[in-house]
């Protein structure tokens, strides 16, 4: 049997806290408080904040792909500007084998209503 363990604050599974993510057929390990995790996040949050500094994030582990999963709410979403911005600013944002970083760019709400 598979097991998935997404880790957030305040919440222990018994691992030690800087145990880099764990990928195998038999268990799923990725705690959001790793720091390699925490760096790409910040990465990616700060390259986006370039270019749209009214952007807010939601991050979280998502399992389709697996990976750590960052929303980006901005007033338009535009996808291929994001993409562009992360391309040319970010470059490699390898967590660990198995990881993925999936950045979804989403439109904010008041945006939507308008």
């Amino acid at each position: 049997m598979s097991e998935l363990y997404a880790v957030g604050s305040g919440q222990e599974i018994g691992m030690a806290e800087a145990t880099m993510p764990v990928v195998s057929p038999e268990l799923v390990y990725v705690d959001l408080r790793n720091e390699r995790i925490q760096e790409v996040i910040s990465r990616v949050q700060s390259a986006i904040q370039m270019n749209y500094p009214d952007a807010e994030f939601n991050c979280y582990i998502g399992t389709n792909p697996l990976g750590v999963h960052i929303e980006v709410y901005t007033a338009t979403a535009e996808l291929d500007n994001i993409l562009q911005t992360l391309d040319s600013k970010v470059g490699n944002l390898h967590i660990a084998a198995g990881v993925d970083v999936c950045v979804i760019p989403r439109r904010k709400a008041q945006a939507q209503a308008a």
